[in-house]
């Protein structure tokens, strides 16, 4: 039997959609808390779980082989310091439809200038606000990983001039086996990447280079009516730099999912800029039943000694 120990606030939801699985040779333990975890840890094979928490007991798991993360970031567990002696695999290829939909739900809104129109609805106002069509606006995608690439496709289904960059130099074709972008940059190239963006979404990952990717510097190069997203990590970008750039409109404005401090703190000027919409880290949600999937088709190629899906460089972070 196969021990494993699911690590979760969502322990129970996983344990039962595991079980309706009926994966076998698995003997699964649960715990919601780190102290419910600590009578596991001699002899759990394989931690199905949250990152945050595995990382404060994974030094204590001396049988560990596999640990399966339920969530896409996985930075808590490639700190320097902790075991790397077990395979990490990551979620994939499940937040690229949510996050998507959460981009030009935004874009369309300030495009089609949805709030304001709602506004004079409320006063009784008939005006008519001009607008343009995406097909007339370029984008950045700083990130094309599978929720990257799924941004950028749908930018060019807008008709939308798409400009992607990455930190590997791989040509655009072997990125993705259809061309999601129309020019790539590497990230030395960032000057001619940010000035003719009419929007730039970051969707990084925490690691020790994307650490305050945008900084100053990086917003004085952008278009003063460039709109800046982040759906991937708030590390991204220095914080205080970029409420300086809002404040003196160096930038048009800000959509902001996640933040170097959650949740974002009261006294942030963030809250009350005119210019930036604010969202609690929500635009894409784990739902167990997918992640469960996920973990169960991983143990199947695990039983077999098949290589693992979505497998986790710890230099790279992802």
């Amino acid at each position: 039997m196969n021990k494993l120990l699911i690590l979760d606030d969502d322990a129970q939801i996983y344990e039962a959609e595991l079980r309706k699985r009926n994966l076998p040779d698995l003997d699964i333990a649960i715990a919601e808390q780190l102290d419910e975890a600590e009578a596991h840890l001699a002899e759990v094979e394989i931690i199905f779980g949250k990152p945050a928490l595995v990382a404060e007991i994974i030094d204590r798991a001396s049988c560990l082989k596999w640990v399966q993360s339920t969530y896409a970031g996985v930075e808590q567990l490639c700190q320097p310091g902790l075991p790397r002696t077990y395979l990490l695999t990551g979620i994939k290829d499940l937040f690229g439809s949510f996050m998507r939909e959460y981009v030009f739900a935004y874009i369309l809104a300030r495009e089609r200038s949805l709030i304001q129109t709602h506004q004079n609805q409320q006063q009784k106002i008939w005006s008519r606000i001009n607008y343009r069509s995406l097909a007339h606006t370029t984008m950045g995608v700083v990130g094309l990983g599978s929720i990257g690439r799924e941004i950028a496709k749908t930018a060019r289904h807008f008709n939308m001039q798409v400009l992607g960059m990455t930190r590997t130099p791989e040509p655009i074709d072997s990125i993705d086996s259809i061309d999601c972008v129309d020019q790539l940059f590497m990230t030395n190239e960032i000057q001619d990447f940010l000035p003719p963006l009419d929007y730039l979404v970051l969707v990084l990952p925490d690691t020790n280079q994307s650490r305050h990717f945008i900084t100053k510097k990086e917003l004085g190069l952008m278009n003063p009516q460039a709109v800046l997203i982040n759906v991937g990590r708030g590390s991204s970008i220095n914080q205080s730099d970029l409420v300086e750039a809002l404040e003196n409109e160096r930038i048009g404005g800000a959509v902001l999912d996640v933040f170097e401090q959650e949740p974002l703190p009261a006294e942030s000027p963030l809250w009350t800029m005119n210019n930036v919409m604010i969202t609690p880290h929500n635009s894409a949600f784990s739902f167990p039943d997918q992640v469960a999937e996920i973990f169960s088709s991983n143990y199947t190629l695990y039983i077999s000694d098949t290589p693992l899906e979505y497998l986790v460089d710890f230099d790279r972070g992802y």
